[in-house]
């Protein structure tokens, strides 16, 4: 490959890396935006005024965020079009609640089961109620539904009551005229209408005392009880607290509705409750679902993530461990830089310790006068040249070494064998003709090759020192 190609090639990956980072960056900093439907009860019911302000502070936070209330027939109807894609978001009681396509944010109050009747009407318990009339919520609704399991709980025969499905104003005004004895809802602590209600006529509430027993049957109800002077002070009413029994209410979303845009509406129901809480007193009791202690419905995966923001992260939370981990593969690290430069340090003092004897022995083969000393000298530079294969063989010099010893034995044993030749011929006048020319010859050959050797022998060295450093 060419270094132009190479060039190009690196400036069109930093491009793309580039391009790439700001494409997340772009995508991570967007303004969240969209439109979803949020299903609540009648219009001026309770939930109804709850969803109206979360929708308006939501779209004060999130100005992409378009919330579009709903107005239905109540929680079982509120469920049904969520199941079929018609509602995104919607605020149901706990009881009606599917697993199907749902998923919860959050629970926003507890509805209170208020049974109310009026004075004259000489209903005192809920058995009572048999051959009385009683208006109910519509039969879309949850509350009625909460009514004929409460009465079936209690034992009263569902042919001996007169039950009449009415909406708030017609039971309201049924009441106060006498046309009926007795309301059912399942609505917040200190109720708007039923406030009213009490200024317009005399009107009792009953007691419902077995909200344990109740729980039992159904989990989603639990005991509790509407505070003594609720609806007003003097005189208290009711008188003292009263038993009764308690249903979440929810705010829940279709699975699909993305985990960004469930996490920004979570964050505002805890981070701008005093918005909210200007709008509705009941959000003032907004709530997290108990998370650790399991949930009737799935909680969302953003309303999730909004939970677990102050979680520790798995870096965070496993943080001394890893420290100690990093601690431990530093000091191996040292160590087997400290182990390699030290056997490296071995290998090549090994070579110097071969030159050396190396460089003794030519010294000694330079100054023997006789053919068995050469050849005790010739004996151990074979000797050598085996001890240092030994070494290669088991690591204890490298390859560059064994080079660099090489070219020494090399030289050594070139002087050996040159110097014994001298011995075998003797002096070049006497001994055979032109034998000084020769020698001569032979003497600057040599001296050549050991020219040649100790160049070989520096830049290995050099090569060795550049290593080293």
């Amino acid at each position: 490959m060419s270094r132009d190609l190479k060039f190009w090639g690196l400036i069109g990956f930093v491009f793309i890396a580039a391009v790439a980072g700001v494409m997340a960056y772009l995508a991570l900093t967007a303004p969240l935006s969209g439109k979803l439907r949020l299903g609540a009860d009648p219009v001026n019911s309770e939930p109804y005024e709850m969803a109206t302000a979360i929708a308006h502070v939501i779209s004060r936070t999130y100005p992409g965020l378009e919330i579009e209330v709903v107005p239905t027939g109540g929680s079982s109807e509120n469920m049904n079009l969520l199941t079929s894609g018609e509602l995104d978001l919607a605020l149901v009681q706990a009881e009606v609640i599917s697993r199907e396509n749902v998923s919860l944010l959050a629970v926003l109050y507890h509805d209170l089961f208020q049974l109310l009747v009026r004075d004259d009407s000489g209903i005192e318990k809920l058995k009572d109620l048999e051959g009385k009339r009683i208006a109910l919520p519509p039969v879309t609704t949850g509350q009625y539904r909460a009514f004929w399991f409460l009465a079936n709980h209690y034992g009263l025969a569902p042919e001996r009551i007169i039950a009449i499905p009415m909406n708030t104003y017609q039971a309201d005004e049924a009441l106060v005229a006498g046309q009926i004895d007795a309301i059912f809802r399942v609505r917040g602590p200190r109720n708007s209408s039923i406030r009213v209600l009490f200024g317009r006529t005399d009107l009792r509430f009953i007691p419902i005392d077995q909200g344990d027993a109740l729980h039992l049957r159904q989990p989603a109800y639990t005991a509790s009880f509407i505070p003594k002077g609720s609806y007003r002070g003097d005189p208290a009413t009711p008188a003292e607290a009263l038993p009764t029994v308690a249903v979440d209410r929810l705010l829940v979303a279709r699975d699909e509705v993305p985990e960004e845009i469930v996490r920004a509406i979570t964050s505002v129901l805890f981070e701008k409750r005093r918005d909210l809480a200007l709008r509705t007193p009941l959000a003032a009791l907004i709530r997290q679902p108990e998370i650790k202690q399991g949930t009737m419905l799935p909680v969302h995966g953003g309303a999730l993530s909004y939970y677990e923001r102050e979680k520790p992260s798995f870096l965070e939370e496993k943080a001394e461990f890893l420290a100690l981990i990093f601690s431990v593969l530093v000091v191996l690290t040292s160590l087997a830089i400290a182990f390699t430069r030290r056997f490296y340090e071995r290998q090549k003092g090994r070579i110097e310790d071969y030159s050396i004897e190396l460089l003794e022995l030519e010294k000694s083969a330079k100054g023997a006068t006789s053919i068995p000393d050469l050849d005790i000298c010739k004996h151990r530079l074979t000797e050598i040249l085996a001890e240092a294969v030994d070494d290669m063989r088991h690591r204890r010099i490298n390859a560059e070494g064994l080079q660099l010893f090489s070219f020494v034995w090399e030289s050594v044993n070139y002087t050996i064998n040159d110097h014994e030749e001298q011995l075998r011929l003797g002096p070049g006048p006497s001994g055979y003709a032109g034998g000084s020319a020769n020698v001569t010859a032979r003497t600057k050959s040599n001296n050549n090759r050991k020219r040649q050797m100790r160049q070989t022998r520096r830049k290995p060295s050099q090569e060795s020192a550049r290593t080293d450093s």
